[in-house]
């Protein structure tokens, strides 16, 4: 299935600490994927998502490749498996130029480039 999309999507599984900006909610998650606008993220911190709601994307467990970010909610939806879930697609918003993530990404980017094994790409890209 090809989507349209203005920015290519890096498969990269994170740990991350968020939380929701001028109220007292918080939890950790895992990134999904990534690209230069955005991030997937998954939680199974259920909370009261709306559109628009602002996030604070921190480092959580691991070393992140991007210095703390904010981000809004764009869409939501549960994830019914054996424990339910939340997955949040967020648009980070226009802050200064964090070059440590450009870096990073154009490295995992180049990687892919350098692949040639269709099984590898397949499991780093959408």
């Amino acid at each position: 299935m090809f989507e349209n999309r203005r920015h290519f999507r890096l498969k990269e599984f994170m740990d991350i600490a968020w939380k929701v900006q001028d109220q007292d909610v918080s939890g950790e998650g895992t990134v999904v994927n990534i690209s230069n606008s955005g991030l997937l993220l998954q939680t199974d911190k259920m909370f009261r998502p709306t559109d628009h709601c602002v996030l604070t994307i921190e480092s959580g467990l691991e070393a992140l490749p991007f210095d703390a970010k904010k981000g809004k909610i764009v869409w939501f939806r549960r994830i019914h498996t054996p424990q339910e879930r939340l997955q949040c697609g967020i648009q980070f918003l226009a802050d200064k130029t964090d070059s440590h993530f450009q870096k990073w990404l154009e490295m995992k980017v180049n990687q892919l480039g350098e692949a040639a094994d269709v099984k590898i790409l397949g499991n780093m890209a959408y």
